[in-house]
């Protein structure tokens, strides 16, 4: 048995060797590995006000934000994801998909994972409450508690592999929610456990 997707998120801050891991992970389970870049729908709505501005880093000037230029940024830096992305899958042999979304990032990213959910979900995440991931994890639950969308999100936090073998285990619905940077990536035995209960990944960005 193998997982059935792997889900990396991309933005502006992802580097190659964020995706070298997840790509190996992919590659060694047979699984699709699915680079999913979120278009942030708030920043977009923001740049379309009218007061909306920015203060330039070297010029310390303001300027009125331009929504065009966001969005030609935006897509440039898809694409160089994108490039990295294939790199990284070639270099495992992982089969391999590249999205863009727009919209709550939290929201895109489950979606994309486990696809059409009931009302409850379980994120299982390796490591302890003050991991950047699990603050990831809370932000998410709160933004989706607060717009109705998407399920409701309880997170289990998994000390090492056997609390996160138990957790997988307990039959409810979950995802494992991984860093790109976390060295728990490359481990044989996170390999196995997740051959063995086909668990869907979501890894996020290394730098949160």
């Amino acid at each position: 048995m193998t997982a059935h997707r792997i889900v990396v998120a991309l933005d502006a801050r992802t580097r190659p060797g964020d995706l070298e891991a997840a790509a190996a992970l992919a590659g060694g389970l047979g699984a699709e590995l699915l680079g999913l870049f979120v278009e942030d729908l708030d920043l977009l709505h923001f740049a379309a006000l009218p007061f909306a501005h920015e203060i330039g880093i070297a010029s310390a000037e303001r300027r009125p934000l331009d929504r065009d230029a966001i969005e030609r940024t935006l897509q440039a830096q898809a694409a160089q994801v994108e490039r990295d992305l294939a790199a990284a899958a070639r270099r495992s042999a992982a089969a391999w998909a590249f999205r863009i979304a727009r919209g709550l990032a939290a929201e895109e990213l489950i979606a994309a994972t486990v696809g059409a959910t009931g009302r409850g979900l379980q994120l299982l995440l390796l490591g302890d409450g003050d991991s950047p991931a699990a603050r990831w994890a809370e932000e998410a639950r709160h933004r989706l508690a607060q717009s109705g969308a998407g399920p409701r999100l309880e997170l289990v936090l998994a000390a090492d592999l056997a609390a996160l073998d138990a957790a997988l285990h307990a039959g409810e619905p979950a995802v494992v929610v991984l860093r790109a940077g976390q060295s728990a990536l490359s481990e044989p035995a996170l390999r196995e456990l997740l051959q063995q209960t086909a668990a869907p990944v979501l890894v996020l960005p290394a730098r949160l």
